[in-house]
């Protein structure tokens, strides 16, 4: 390669957005997604639609996920996906709305020692499930965690907490 050639290569960008080891390294960005695809873990960032488009386009079939590095108070999620296969398999059968109902529970169940004043009427379920899998999203606007770290700590009990549904 001569030198002119070596000169344009270094001064093209080589992605319309921001890449990183560390998250810190794409503090700047608006948005921030972590790519689990590859080893070690990437951090992408974008600040407009394009640049997400451009993300998902490059890093097509790899696990990515919203990363999200601030201290404001944020909705806890459960996002649960459970493929057809996999529910077949367990024993004893669960039907998807005993499934529900154990996930309803146990995000009730944490909550409710957490914030003793907590209304179980604000919470809100979406579901995106078809044939090949069951996909929930529980959540609640009654009450916002402090930070990350508090989302990650209650996402952690309600997966620890044993919620059998009624009738089982």
């Amino acid at each position: 390669m001569i030198q002119s050639e070596l000169s344009e290569f270094l001064d093209t960008p080589s992605a319309p957005y921001y890449c990183g080891f560390k998250a810190s390294n794409i503090g700047q960005c608006l948005y921030k997604i972590r790519d689990d695809s590859i080893k070690p873990r990437h951090f992408l960032g974008a600040d407009n639609e394009d640049e997400i488009e451009a993300i998902l386009s490059d890093h097509e079939g790899h696990s990515l996920h919203e990363y999200i590095d601030s201290d404001k108070p944020l909705r806890p999620i459960i996002d649960f996906d459970l493929p057809q296969e996999v529910l077949d398999t367990i024993e004893p059968k669960l039907t998807c709305k005993e499934i529900l109902d154990s996930l309803i529970l146990a995000f009730r169940k944490i909550y409710l020692e957490i914030f003793l004043k907590w209304n179980p009427k604000t919470i809100v379920i979406a579901s995106s499930s078809d044939a090949k899998k069951m996909s929930l999203h529980i959540s609640t606007f009654g009450m916002r965690l402090k930070n990350i770290a508090q989302v990650a700590l209650f996402t952690e009990l309600v997966r620890k907490t044993p919620s059998v549904p009624p009738g089982k």
